[in-house]
Formats: C-alpha cells, structure tokens, sequence
C-alpha cells in the first residue's frame, strides 16, 4: 500500500505537471471567453502573460514538492522520475513555447522573417533542458548534494517567463532598436548554462545564520510576489543576483566540488 507520506510531494508535482500543461494551453487560449475583451479566467491577465506567471506558479509548486519531500522523509524513484517529467512540461516546453507565441502575437511581420532564428532557439532551449533533466537523474542527483550542475531547469524556466513579463509590461518593443531579438537569444543563454559544466550553490541551509535569514526573507519574498503575480521586478533581480554570485561562487570552488563528488561516501 503507497505510505500517506508520499501523497504530499507528489501532489505538488501533480500540481507543477498540470499548471506546466495549463500554461500552454492559456498560449492557445484554451479558456478565453468568446468575447476578446472579458478577462480570461478572472485573472484580468492577457492570456500570453498569464501563461507567464504560472509557469512561475509551477518554480514555486516545484520548490514546495522538494521541501515536503525533506520533511516527510518521503524521497523516491518514483518520485524523482514523476518530478523530472513534471519539470519537463513546465520548465522545457512551455517556457519555448511562450517565446514562441509571444513574439508571434507581438509583431507577426519580424516573427516570419525571423522564423529560422525562433525554430533554432526553441529547438535549443528546450533540447538542452531534456539534457539537463536526463544528467541530473543518471548522475548529478547521486554525486552532487549541495551544488546543482550547471542552469537547474526550474531556474531556466523561471528566468525566461519573468524576461516575457518584463518586457510587455515595461513595453521594451518600442523601445530598444533590436529589442525582439532579445528573448531568442536568451532561450539560447538559458540552454547554453543548463547543460554547461559550470556549478551552482543550491538553497539550503548554511553555517551563517545571517545567510540563512536572508535565504529566508528572499524565499517569502519570492512566494507573495510570484503567487500575487506583483512587482516582476524584484522577482527577476532575486534570479539574476542568485544565478550571477552562485555561479560565481560555483565557479570559484570548482576543484572543491568535483572533488568532492570523485570522493565515495563511506559513512
């Protein structure tokens, strides 16, 4: 009989995996009213950005499946397999895919010259996350604990929804001469770093108590401004300082890490 345990984890994952799926079907306005005007789903979002923000509900979901899993000791195969899948639709496809619709919708015109450079970069982006996913099953999960190698694929997903949001909301179209040729090639960058030999501190608790406030404060932060679906912006600054010091800090500690992971465990 499945121990009760192992309901609460998964049910995040469940949630991670549909809100995924969701997202992608809000890109093709699945739920949107008959009337163009009316808000869809009572969200007062247009459909592209509301998309947006639940694959950010889907970081957030990914990150509660892991913490549950801790706490309840209720850590599987099972589990780590329905996760990567979950991951997958979340945080490889949707995130391609809202790039994609985003610019379509955006100026259709720069969209069908650019198609090649657009097929590249999804097809890139969402490859590179299925390989990131693979080596974290097959051998990051047994080798390294406290360090994640190279771009996790949540992290990926995360930075690439918030980049949309940020751009329609501050209207960087207009703005910047070149500026759609931004969101491409950042589905490239995020591809690049998930498969890169590059390391990443993960967030976990630390000898510094101070670290581990502020570790803290930014998390609660990080969970009423992605669940609100408010200020983008200090959600995006909290991405790029944790991916620019971590990978830093990763990249510093190199030889310490590998190491470390070369080393078997003997306890």
């Amino acid at each position: 009989m499945v121990k009760s345990r192992y309901l609460v984890p998964n049910l995040f994952t469940g949630l991670n995996f549909m809100l995924g799926i969701f997202s992608i079907m809000v890109m093709h306005e699945t739920f949107t009213s008959p009337d163009p005007g009316r808000p869809i789903l009572g969200f007062g979002k247009a459909p592209l950005i509301l998309a947006s923000w639940m694959i950010i509900w889907c970081v957030l979901f990914d990150k509660l499946d892991g913490f549950a899993a801790r706490i309840l000791k209720a850590s599987s195969d099972f589990g780590a397999q329905f996760d990567s899948l979950a991951d997958m639709a979340a945080f490889g496809i949707a995130p391609g895919f809202l790039v994609y619709f985003y610019l379509q919708t955006l100026d259709y015109e720069w969209f069908a010259g650019h198609r090649p450079l657009m097929l590249v970069s999804v097809s890139v982006y969402m490859l590179c996350a299925s390989m990131r996913l693979a080596r974290y099953n097959a051998i990051d999960s047994e080798e390294l604990v406290n360090y994640f190698h190279g771009l996790p694929s949540t992290f990926a997903g995360g930075f690439i929804s918030m980049s949309v949001i940020l751009f329609a909301k501050h209207g960087l179209a207009g703005r910047i001469p070149g500026s759609l040729l931004i969101l491409p090639l950042l589905l490239i960058f995020a591809g690049i770093l998930m498969v890169s030999p590059l390391y990443l501190p993960k967030l976990v608790a630390r000898k510094n108590k101070l670290f581990n406030l502020v570790q803290i404060i930014l998390i609660i932060v990080g969970y009423i401004c992605g669940f609100g679906m408010v200020i983008p912006e200090i959600l995006y600054g909290i991405l790029l300082l944790y991916g620019v010091f971590g990978f830093g800090i990763g990249f510093l500690q190199k030889g310490m890490i590998e190491g470390a992971a070369s080393t078997p465990n003997t306890d």
